[in-house]
């Protein structure tokens, strides 16, 4: 098993490296996957969630139109494969719905800044500064679609890069015995 972490890791380092050196390109080829696998997740797991006990209606219609949303961006990429205008549709997209995500949370960062304010919360105005800084950053990424699709292609990079790391470092972690695990 430490072997496979080991070279796991490399091709993962190695994969942050292209993210690094191609941030735009990173995104363009990789979002329609992931998205489809998350969203894919994500409504199994509410309608599994639902299912076993949590009888919540967002549950109830969460999972399904996650589910079909999850389905669709996989057909999108699908056809990606064999046209790439479908690719860069769907990713301009992705862009545009992480743009509005940011605005909504932004709201909601500013409306619990307020409701913060009004339990007379000593460090209300973070979550106000941190709300709108979100919201400027929303419309921003909504309208410099291609800049925003270089910057998640670097958070990709980030994050390849930080798993790679860890499972080297986990080639080297002691086992229960006191000895390393070869």
């Amino acid at each position: 098993m430490k072997v496979f972490n080991c070279i796991l890791g490399v091709l993962s380092i190695f994969a942050a490296i292209y993210c690094f050196i191609l941030p735009l390109g990173s995104f363009w080829m990789t979002t329609g996957w992931m998205v489809a696998v998350l969203l894919g997740v994500i409504g199994i797991c509410c309608i599994f969630e639902y299912a076993h006990g949590k009888k919540n209606k967002t549950l109830m219609l969460n999972g399904p139109v996650v589910l079909i949303m999850g389905i669709g961006a996989a057909v999108l990429s699908t056809l990606a494969i064999i046209n790439p205008r479908w690719q860069n549709l769907f990713n301009v997209i992705i862009v545009l719905l992480f743009s509005v995500w940011m605005v909504i949370s932004g709201i909601e960062s500013i409306s619990q800044a307020f409701s913060l304010k009004k339990n007379n919360k000593k460090f209300w105005w973070v979550s106000l500064i941190l709300g709108i800084f979100v919201i400027i950053g929303g419309i921003y990424g909504g309208t410099h679609i291609l800049i925003t699709g270089a910057f998640l292609g670097y958070i990709l990079g980030i994050a390849m890069m930080m798993y790679g790391i860890r499972l080297i470092c986990s080639v080297f972690e002691k086992s229960e015995q006191g000895d390393f695990d070869i």
